[in-house]
């Protein structure tokens, strides 16, 4: 029996990253990371490069980590997956604009990788729902990557589902993803435990397994230092004596494994959604959870500034002076502004919590929105926006409010352990 591994990691910073600290995760990680993986010849990579990074590695003038990854593709070690430009949780933005992320996306693939094709797609932080996945397969796409929450079915080691419209569905280890990623295992331990991870399967069955781990690529040198080699080059030398062990893409997966004949619908979920939090019926925790009011007042804002860009889309009166240019600002600071990481700094009962990267996010929609009714009033429209433009003001007001409160609440509680 042959157990094959299949890594991927994704690479991803936010469009407002302050330049200093990219350079830091650039040297500490990316460039050492990639690096360490040409030495390998069994480093098999599935990487998820969000395009928004590859046009800041060109911007600041640090494209060096993207010329090795160019050479491990060549070099048939690396496939280059798809997702969502700026990073925004999929299910939670309309259609029409989720479609517009991913085909962002693909341009900057197209342009940057040769001969790159539409093949596995990694959702912005493994967040899928039923409208994605058949989003997804529309475009053309062959699989998609998921939690291992998001399977409702017996746990695929040996076979491979689809979703009712065709869509291969692979689904991420997340026991062991979460141990790498924490630091909780070590390379010995995690390549024992592939070897053993089936002993326990009836001695009649021989076929062989696979098991997909999925994590940031930031894990390796910048969250854990020298983590590429302390365990990832490690786990790779060990492997590579392993007769039973292969690393393997993703999408070679197909042709080793069957299809299940029977259609299956995961659950929706993300990488960072819990049991607990599908009982509860929030399977976005870190990004729409309705018990977290900073949380509200931003889709809410989200909601209305959705209206304004609409109306300016349907603008029949182009030709104004500054219309044009209004909108075009508008549209690419929505963009930006629909990333994940707003509504993720904003988790203080986990432990995430950065009201300055929040507002980064915030200070985006506001200049959308801004620009928006700009567009409006100039094209002799500023009515049709006045009313969205005056209620994403509002629960900015309330939003930048909940901030405040809840970072004196938060060194309150600091203070009071102290004493």
């Amino acid at each position: 029996m042959t157990t094959y591994l299949s890594i991927i990691l994704h690479t991803y910073q936010p469009s407002f990253q302050n330049i200093k600290i990219l350079r830091s995760i650039n040297e500490e990680c990316y460039h050492p990371l990639f690096s360490m993986l040409q030495e390998h010849e069994n480093s098999v990579i599935s990487l998820n490069l969000n395009a928004n990074l590859i046009d800041m590695f060109h911007e600041f003038k640090i494209a060096d980590s993207l010329e090795i990854i160019k050479d491990l593709r060549t070099d048939k070690k690396l496939e280059i997956l798809s997702t969502a430009k700026y990073h925004p949780i999929l299910p939670l933005i309309l259609n029409n604009e989720a479609e517009r992320q991913i085909l962002l996306n693909e341009n900057i693939h197209k342009s940057t990788f040769e001969n790159w094709k539409r093949g596995g797609f990694f959702p912005p932080e493994l967040s899928i729902n039923s409208d994605v996945l058949k989003l997804i397969h529309d475009l053309g796409y062959k699989w998609i990557i998921m939690s291992g929450l998001a399977c409702p079915v017996d746990w695929p080691y040996d076979q491979i589902y689809t979703s009712p419209e065709g869509l291969r569905l692979f689904f991420r280890d997340d026991i062991l993803s979460n141990m790498i990623s924490f630091n909780n295992t070590s390379a010995k331990k995690f390549v024992s435990h592939l070897k053993t991870m089936f002993n326990n399967e009836t001695q009649n069955d021989n076929n062989d397994k696979y098991v997909i781990i999925a994590m940031d690529s930031e894990t390796f040198g910048h969250h854990h230092k020298n983590y590429e080699k302390l365990f990832l080059s490690k786990a790779l030398d060990l492997i590579n004596d392993e007769d039973e062990i292969q690393t393997i893409l993703v999408s070679d997966l197909e042709k080793y494994f069957p299809t299940n004949k029977d259609k299956i619908v995961p659950r929706e979920s993300s990488w960072s959604t819990t049991d607990e939090d599908l009982q509860q019926k929030i399977p976005f925790p870190l990004w729409k959870n309705p018990n977290n009011n900073i949380h509200r007042f931003f889709w809410k804002m989200v909601e209305n500034l959705n209206k304004m860009i609409s109306h300016i889309s349907n603008i029949e009166n182009k030709s104004a002076p500054n219309c044009q240019n209004y909108a075009i600002t508008a549209r690419w600071y929505y963009d930006r502004a629909i990333c994940s990481d707003t509504t993720w700094w904003a988790n203080p009962d986990r432990g995430i919590w950065s009201p300055n990267l929040t507002y980064e996010g915030i200070e985006l929609l506001m200049k959308s929105a801004i620009n928006s009714q700009l567009a409006l009033t100039d094209a002799g429209e500023a009515d049709l926006g006045e009313s969205y433009y005056n209620t994403i003001c509002y629960y900015q007001g309330l939003l930048l409010m909940e901030l405040n409160i809840l970072s004196q609440k938060l060194c309150e509680s600091k203070l009071a352990k102290k004493q």
